[in-house]
């Protein structure tokens, strides 16, 4: 258990100081579309910064109690992660993913809610 924090608090830690890429498209539409199929949207988020906006529907398990809350989501839903910058929930999704859940990393709440364009039809 040690261990697990110490990670978490590690990427923390670099997560600050690195920066973020935008999502996809594709991977917004399959996100969208694993909700509309009852996924789990997770926040992880600290609870203040939850508290002062939030995806509806979202559930909040912060970054640093990730590994023993979400214990609590059965392994048979899908989940779709975000955080304020695009860096917690990247490492939320890695953490998830070798746990064995099926994960979307939608980075951030903006991208999340931003409209998604047409698919082309060639």
């Amino acid at each position: 258990m040690k261990k697990i924090v110490y990670l978490l608090m590690l990427m923390l830690s670099v997560s600050l100081f690195t920066g973020c890429s935008k999502v996809d498209d594709e991977t917004l539409r399959s996100a969208h579309s694993a909700v509309e199929q009852g996924a789990v949207i997770v926040d992880v988020r600290t609870p203040k910064e939850f508290a002062g906006g939030h995806v509806a529907q979202a559930v909040n398990i912060p970054i640093e109690e990730l590994a023993k809350s979400v214990a609590r989501v059965p392994k048979n839903k899908t989940l779709v992660v975000y955080c304020a910058s695009g860096n917690r929930s990247g490492h939320a999704t890695a953490l998830l993913r070798q746990k064995g859940w099926t994960v979307y990393d939608v980075a951030t709440q903006k991208d999340f809610e931003r409209e998604i364009p047409p698919l082309e039809v060639k």
